[in-house]
C-alpha cells in the first residue's frame, strides 16, 4: 500500500506549521519555490482543506503533524 503523503509533503506541512513561508520550505527543503507550493498544494488537496491555514489545522486535527514536531519519529 503506498503511503497517502510522500515524507517532502509532510515536511513541507510541517514547516509550513511552523510559520515558514513557501521560499524558506523551498530552500530547507532543496527544492525550487514553485516545488514547494506543489508539494502544499498536493497536502492541501488530500486533506480536503480548502485553505493551507485549513491544512494545517486538518494536520493537527488527523495528527500528521504535532506541536514542536518536525521529522517523523
Amino acid at each position: 500500500m503506498t503511503p497517502l503523503f510522500t515524507e517532502h509533503e509532510l515536511t513541507a506541512l510541517r514547516l509550513l506549521a511552523r510559520g515558514l513561508r513557501h521560499t524558506e520550505i523551498a530552500t530547507a527543503l532543496g527544492v525550487c519555490p514553485e516545488t514547494a507550493g506543489l508539494l502544499l498544494y498536493r497536502v492541501r488537496c488530500r486533506l480536503g482543506a480548502r485553505t493551507l491555514a485549513h491544512a494545517v489545522a486538518r494536520g493537527y486535527e488527523t495528527g500528521l503533524i504535532r506541536p514542536g514536531v518536525l521529522d517523523a519519529d
